[in-house]
């Protein structure tokens, strides 16, 4: 298989990320990029490779809301080979402890299965990018375009994604609490003695999650 050159793919990138450094990246290398407006993703490079781009502040702020859950299930609806692109150099010495951002990476990757790849700067960002684009589009049935698929997260599929955002615990353990509580309240104001009836939840989960809803938030 012979890859196309770099000026030769098509990209497409969602109008949000036109102020961000990855797009001047991408012009650099020549690349053809069609600016839309993107449901899903920031960066399309086929029809079954989707990519959504991050900076560790952007993952952060993502973790902490639950956002990143329900992005990763919408990836995961439109394109059969999704990927998160996380671009700086300090992914676990931020705002949010490590342990928690290790445990949404296990979790995006082993329960989503959405791949996370760390760079250190938009230059590797585009460089990769360009890379997915080459390797997609240089065989012919992969085309670059994007169709919205399914339909989007439901509530209850919000609702897993809050409490699966908790360290340790995932997607399944959160339909398991929600299932056993009934909603998200009730699962967060639950003590520790309760927590652990669910099974999957040990002494040790269930006082993180206790102790993390109970934190004071410090900026």
């Amino acid at each position: 298989m012979v890859l196309k050159k770099a000026s030769e793919v098509k990209i497409i990138v969602d109008d949000r990320e036109l102020r961000g450094r990855v797009v001047e990246e991408l012009y650099k290398h020549g690349a053809q990029l069609d600016v839309r407006h993107l449901p899903v993703g920031d960066y399309v490079v086929s029809s079954r490779v989707g990519i959504e781009f991050k900076s560790i502040k952007d993952l952060e702020s993502s973790i902490i809301d639950g956002r990143l859950f329900k992005q990763c299930e919408e990836l995961i609806d439109n394109f059969d080979n999704p990927v998160l692109l996380v671009e700086g150099e300090c992914l676990f010495h931020g705002r949010v402890h490590p342990n928690a951002v290790r445990g949404a990476i296990a979790s995006i990757t082993t329960d989503y299965g959405v791949p996370v790849i760390n760079v250190d700067s938009p230059a590797e960002a585009a460089s990769l990018i360009i890379a997915y684009a080459r390797r997609e589009q240089s065989e012919l049935d992969r085309t670059v375009r994007y169709n919205a698929r399914r339909k989007s997260v439901t509530d209850e599929q919000f609702m897993e994604a809050v409490i699966a955002a908790f360290p340790n615990i995932g997607v399944k353990l959160a339909q398991s609490l929600l299932e056993h509580f009934g909603s998200v309240k009730k699962v967060i104001n639950s003590p520790v003695e309760e927590l652990i009836v669910v099974e999957g939840i040990g002494e040790g989960k269930a006082e993180r999650v206790f102790n993390l809803v109970n934190k004071e938030y410090k900026s």
